[in-house]
């Protein structure tokens, strides 16, 4: 499902701000991929020499079960909400869609968003798509000695990284996505990143991939 690429030092890391990069979070139905499934997808694009924000995605999804009580709580998702929303893997579909041709940057997804992901990817290639991803667990564990020692949630970086979270929803994924777009720039001016960046590994993985027709959100 994923791996690590090899990195030539020559070429220009993501991290370097030149390419096109799409933020992007879930919110699921509980913790458990094998069993749980995805509520909402939310996504920022963030490009050019200033990482600016170029669009934005969202959608609700139909888990095709009940959201449990305590998640409706958490995150103010409802079964009305996501009743007529597309499936898994239509919102997966249209996700991809949204961003073809960026480097994915999110918070654990190595270990998290992406075993909700590949349930719906399927195992012939030619209905798949691969993209490279970014995980802020590989950054912060370079950039902070005892990240170990973290909580490692969004709202704990977010203080570190002095990026204000006030403003935003919390534990709903289109709140999530702009915050980790803020967290993206502020690792952006970071005076660690040049000599950490080329350390920060690559990974791969796929998507659904998306039909010529269809709609974004």
């Amino acid at each position: 499902m994923r791996r690590d690429l090899p990195l030539d030092k020559k070429s220009i890391h993501p991290l370097m701000g030149v390419d096109q990069i799409v933020v992007f979070d879930l919110e699921t139905t509980g913790l458990r991929s094998a069993e749980d499934e995805i509520t909402q997808i939310a996504a920022v694009r963030i490009g050019g020499w200033n990482m600016e924000i170029v669009d934005t995605f969202e959608t609700y999804v139909n888990p095709g079960k009940p959201i449990p009580n305590r998640v409706r709580k958490l995150t103010g998702i409802s079964d009305d909400d996501v009743k007529d929303a597309p499936t898994p893997s239509e919102a997966l579909q249209a996700f991809s869609k949204f961003a073809q041709g960026a480097v994915l940057f999110g918070h654990d997804i190595y270990r998290f968003d992406f075993n909700f992901i590949k349930k719906h990817v399927s195992p012939q290639n030619e209905e798949t798509e691969e993209y490279r991803f970014l995980d802020t667990m590989d950054i912060f564990t370079l950039m902070w000695p005892d990240f170990s020692r973290l909580h490692h949630g969004l709202d704990e970086i977010a203080d570190r990284l002095g990026t204000g979270i006030n403003r935003l929803k919390r534990h709903r994924a289109d709140g999530d996505a702009m915050l980790l777009a803020r967290i993206f720039h502020r690792i952006q001016t970071s005076p660690r990143l040049e000599g950490i960046a080329y350390n920060v590994p690559i990974h791969t993985g796929r998507l659904p991939k998306a039909p010529a027709d269809v709609e974004l959100n």
